[in-house]
């Protein structure tokens, strides 16, 4: 489970890269055709969405509070906080992940926002 939990960490960090973020390429093969979010504005987000130039505009966010738990034979549900390097908000986020087999892609994401030193709460 932590060479897993490292791996989804990673696609997670890199969602987050506005290298990443910029490049259709790479930022489209990471979310699920079927992909959909719930922002921390309360928008709601397909990939379609997503991929338009320029809706993704720069973050610099940190993850902390990292943790995976298994929802099923392929699929792993994420939770962390992330913090704006710039503002210090926080948020709580939650992405579900599914394999196909071959490629870990999202299907699903949210963002709350919270106070900046509040945890994501434990199960």
């Amino acid at each position: 489970m932590e060479a897993l939990t490292a791996h989804i960490l990673k696609l997670e960090m890199d969602l987050l890269d506005n290298q990443v973020r910029s490049d259709p390429d790479r930022f489209g093969p990471l979310l699920d055709e079927t992909f959909f979010e719930f922002g921390k504005s309360g928008g709601s987000f397909s990939k379609d969405d997503c991929m338009r130039a320029g809706s993704l505009g720069n973050v610099r966010l940190s993850i902390d509070q990292f943790r995976l738990q298994t929802i099923g034979d392929r699929a792993v549900l994420a939770v962390y906080r992330t913090v704006d390097e710039e503002t210090g908000n926080a948020a709580n986020r939650s992405s579900i992940w599914k394999s196909d087999g071959s490629r870990w892609k999202m299907i699903f994401h949210q963002g709350t926002p919270v106070p900046g030193n509040e945890e994501v709460a434990e199960s």
